[in-house]
């Protein structure tokens, strides 16, 4: 028995503090980061829960409200995944190190 994958994708919302966190980064000369952002959030949309190669993905959180991180060289993009909506919320974006 063939098992078919749900192929509906996820709508990906970018939040005021990722936001700035991306501005911050470029103004530091950091404007290639855009887009590797890019690949992660199309990457994202069509599956925010799975690690594969070059879409490093951590659960860090497992409250009430599922946090997860991709790793993105040194840097980490923070988001949370409202299933009932297929709703992505990008929250943060900060150097490996200095974020959580």
């Amino acid at each position: 028995m063939n098992t078919i994958k749900n192929q509906s994708q996820y709508i990906l919302i970018q939040g005021r503090d990722f936001l700035k966190d991306v501005k911050k980064i470029m103004k530091g000369g950091e404007s290639s980061i855009l887009k590797d952002i890019q690949r992660t959030f199309d990457e994202l949309k069509q599956d925010p829960y799975t690690k594969r190669p070059k879409v490093d993905i951590k659960l860090i959180s497992s409250r009430k409200d599922a946090i997860y991180r991709v790793r993105l060289g040194k840097y980490r993009l923070i988001y949370e995944i409202d299933e009932a909506t297929k709703t992505i919320y990008v929250t943060m974006f900060f150097i490996r190190g200095k974020g959580y």
